[in-house]
């Protein structure tokens, strides 16, 4: 797991990007170069995982061809690849996957993309065509930012490295912040700067002095189905977990696991005991809420399971000194409430392994939020309905209505459409808190940008799954899983050049449960039913089948209570930053309103925290 950044400017020798390598040094502590020539220039910063030695180090040049590859994350199936490339007469020096990677690419050109099985963000300069080839996987496990200069393309694995080039502007995209305030995050392919955007996952983009010409190569597909039975599945999901976790093994460095007691995590770990991982450390974050705290059910599962454990607890003392720093580590705006106790445990983990396994992508995997549960009228409707989405003019109609006959239109709507609950529901809901305290510029320059994006991305979903669980299990992993968890793990992981490996995140995996008919994966109304089946296998039922608790912290009272002053003086701070977006008067009525608790604004209030504290970053110029 690394850190990359390059910048290619045909014609003309780039500006160094060693600025922008510094500030990645904590993605790879362990060896830091550039490679640099007349028109490109790329660097690479190491945390060595596998093949410690020299051989491995980056950026890596291909002798026979003259290639030269920067490489960000594991090709869980470099092994395979290494010796069907050595079949063909390929010779190697290191035993890594960077340079299986490169031979890949001399021999199948951009195609070589779609063979791989792993996370990953890379950029491969073609000297012969003087065209670099940037990637980033499937499902968005690593990130990649770039910006497009008059005269070059300048890329880097974080927006705060990014922003430091000085050839990048640093101007606010206000839409990335509407979409912030509705979502939490920044979708991919938008930044907080309009200069900057991201790289979306299972796409590719190859650059050379015309310009830049994206493709998308690989999508979530839900419309094939197979015909099996639950016992044929069980078999068949074990068999292709098991050899999920077994490859993500591979390891030159200590290894463990990230426990959180829950059906996934606690199933990843026994997987890798069955695959015969021995004296497994685990570790868990605690909290002293015990609305909150997870500890004990992940101290149990350890017992069942005989794995060393270790817990770190976050005291609610550390919430003022620690939120600043990981606003500024995210590097724009982010209020995944999580982040903090993500950051805390990867701490923790990494005083004891270099690589962990985590349960991560569960629930987009097979069904595992509630509201996939709610949606039975629909479900049964599915076929009368039809496979084609609303058209917008409807559901624009249903947005604008402030009436009673409009209320209902939306609740119909999202009864039998539940790809548009979240347009009809959380936004109508969130575009009235935002018109309120936006002022007149802000109003004016969005129009309804979120509402757009909102409604590509249900209608998308309709043409990737014909069922409405389906289409909310795509939107979640296109979406949340992508623009949020997977940001939230990599940032904070990664500030502690911890590896995190996820094998319910394997895209083969994902390809297969696609195939399941939705009954199979929702039964007797059993979230992430194939799964709790599966590790009933080794796991007792009272931990399997508890209430499902989530990843969340005590954000209610951390804004108000004890931490009313740090939310009012971070709030004060960044006016002249929340002025050019707020009507100010407006957005102080509700923070008062929260504080004292006259009305519950805890979304709100949170999503204003975290982009103050990003304002007074960005002002003191530290992203």
């Amino acid at each position: 797991m690394c850190g990359i950044a390059g910048h290619f400017q045909p014609g003309k020798k780039p500006q160094s990007i060693r600025p922008i390598l510094n500030l990645l040094s904590h993605r790879g502590p362990d060896f830091h170069n550039i490679y640099s020539e007349q028109d490109i220039e790329l660097g690479h910063t190491r945390l060595s995982i596998i093949d410690l030695s020299a051989h491995g180090n980056q950026p890596m040049t291909d002798p026979a061809t003259g290639n030269t590859i920067v490489f960000n994350g594991e090709i869980y199936n470099f092994k395979t690849l290494r010796e069907k490339l050595t079949a063909k007469g390929y010779t190697f020096t290191s035993s890594g996957d960077t340079e299986v990677l490169l031979k890949l690419y001399a021999e199948y050109g951009e195609e070589c993309i779609a063979m791989l099985r792993g996370m990953f963000a890379f950029a491969i300069w073609d000297r012969s065509r003087q065209q670099l080839l940037v990637a980033r996987d499937r499902l968005g496990k690593k990130p990649f930012f770039y910006a497009r200069t008059n005269d070059g393309f300048i890329f880097a694995s974080e927006i705060r490295a990014l922003a430091s080039h000085p050839n990048i502007s640093k101007d606010i995209d206000k839409q990335a912040i509407d979409l912030f305030m509705s979502t939490g995050c920044v979708p991919a392919p938008f930044s907080i700067y309009s200069a900057i955007r991201k790289l979306p996952p299972a796409h590719y983009a190859i650059i050379d002095e015309m310009g830049m010409d994206m493709q998308r190569y690989w999508a979530l597909d839900f419309t094939h189905k197979i015909q099996c039975t639950e016992a044929e599945v069980l078999e068949e999901l074990h068999t292709r977990l098991l050899e999920a976790t077994s490859i993500r093994l591979e390891s030159d460095v200590p290894l463990g696991a990230l426990l959180s007691g829950g059906v996934d995590s606690s199933l990843i770990v026994a997987l890798m005991a069955e695959c015969g991982s021995k004296s497994i450390d685990t570790f868990t974050i605690g909290f002293h809420e015990k609305k909150y705290d997870e500890s004990g059910h992940a101290a149990k599962v350890a017992k069942h399971l005989g794995v060393n454990h270790h817990v770190e607890y976050l005291d609610p003392a550390q919430f003022e000194n620690m939120l600043p720093a990981v606003v500024r580590q995210y590097g724009e705006p982010f209020s995944d409430d999580a982040a903090l106790a993500t950051m805390l445990l990867s701490e923790a983990t990494r005083k004891h392994v270099t690589v962990a396994l985590s349960g991560d992508g569960g629930d987009e995997l097979a069904c595992g939020y509630s509201a996939y549960t709610h949606v039975k009228l629909a479900s049964v409707m599915a076929s009368l309905i039809g496979k084609e989405p609303l058209p917008e003019k409807n559901i624009a109609s249903a947005f604008n209505s402030n009436t009673t006959i409009g209320a209902l239109r939306r609740k119909m709507i999202s009864k039998f459409h539940p790809e548009f609950k979240r347009l009809l529901r959380n936004e109508y809901n969130a575009a009235r808190y935002k018109n309120y305290v936006y002022n007149q510029d802000m109003r004016e320059h969005l129009g309804q940008s979120t509402f757009q994006w909102l409604y590509n991305l249900a209608t998308e979903s309709c043409t990737q799954a014909h069922n409405p669980v389906e289409r909310l299990l795509w939107m979640d992993t296109a979406h949340f899983l992508a623009d949020a968890l997977l940001v939230k793990v990599d940032i904070a992981s990664m500030a502690h050049s911890l590896e995190v490996r996820s094998p319910l995140l394997d895209h083969e995996l994902f390809d297969y449960m696609a195939t399941l008919p939705p009954e199979l994966k929702l039964k007797g109304g059993e979230s992430k039913y194939l799964l709790k089946k599966l590790a009933e296998r080794y796991l007792p039922a009272e931990i399997l089948y508890r209430r499902k608790q989530g990843f969340s912290m005590p954000v209610a009272k951390w804004t108000s209570g004890d931490s009313a002053d740090f939310t009012r003086n971070a709030i004060s701070q960044a006016t002249p930053f929340l002025e050019r977006i707020f009507d100010i008067k407006a957005l102080n009525t509700r923070i008062d309103e929260h504080i004292s608790g006259r009305k519950k604004h805890k979304n709100f209030v949170w999503n204003i925290l975290n982009l103050a504290l990003w304002a007074i970053e960005h002002k003191a110029g530290r992203v």
